[in-house]
């Protein structure tokens, strides 16, 4: 999208959290923002990760947030602050973010509702939620026309994820992450005993275990109207069967 005005900050490494606020504008930094799902192209900078949407990222948002648009396969329904036409009321519990109305309704709103997400996820214990702010990404084409991006800054959380752990050769997780298990059962338990369970994607991809402090974390940060039910009943099927010991 094309941008408005304002001039943008250079980030200066090394970079991390600290380095971002919720609101702000950024130039986009050299490293490469790769698409590796459905929704988000991702890249990292020293510690922290910077999230985009994908072309098909956009289109999800378009039908099923900002749109609205319902079908048999939702999670959840769409909660009336995550509404488009209610944006100006929610931007008023983000103040960082409601400057960026002047970039655009639709790029504040998809910032919004990511913050929406956040703020949820951070209403429990269980597991660990990464810091995270909700800003913009800025470049030019051409020398000459400057264009706009939403972007998603997340704090970097070294571990590794239970993808990783488990051994589809065998349909088990790998025996080297075998004794952690009991430890990683007992925060997933909290985490479907929160009353968030249809506000997470479970699969196992968006959970990363940090072995030092025995803590796992849960990573992404999309909201649930974007994720269809029956894979998501799958892949918790998974977490049950081999996580849930």
């Amino acid at each position: 999208m094309t941008g408005h005005g304002g001039k943008a900050e250079t980030l200066t490494r090394p970079v991390s959290i600290g380095s971002v606020r919720d609101g702000g504008v950024y130039v986009r930094p050299k490293t490469p923002l790769v698409q590796t799902n459905l929704f988000l192209r991702i890249g990292r900078v020293d510690e922290l990760f910077i999230k985009a949407p994908s072309e098909r990222g956009w289109e999800e948002y378009r039908r099923y947030l900002k749109g609205a648009e319902s079908n048999p396969q939702d999670i959840r329904p769409l909660e009336e602050p995550e509404r488009f036409e209610r944006l100006e009321l929610t931007l008023e519990a983000f103040p960082g973010l409601r400057q960026l109305m002047a970039r655009g309704r639709e790029l504040a709103h998809y910032l919004a509702v990511h913050k929406l997400q956040h703020e949820r996820l951070l209403g429990q214990t269980a597991v660990g939620i990464p810091q995270a702010r909700f800003g913009v990404l800025q470049w030019r084409r051409l020398g000459i026309l400057r264009s706009i991006e939403p972007a998603l800054f997340q704090e970097r959380v070294a571990g590794t994820t239970l993808w990783q752990m488990y051994d589809f050769a065998i349909l088990r997780v790998r025996p080297r992450w075998q004794a952690f298990l009991p430890g990683i059962a007992g925060q997933l338990s909290g985490l479907l005993d929160s009353g968030l369970a249809d506000h997470v994607d479970w699969n196992i991809q968006n959970f990363v275990f940090e072995e030092g402090k025995g803590r796992l974390f849960y990573v992404d940060l999309k909201p649930t109207r974007l994720v269809a039910r029956e894979s998501n009943e799958h892949n918790l099927r998974g977490i049950r069967d081999y996580f849930l010991v």
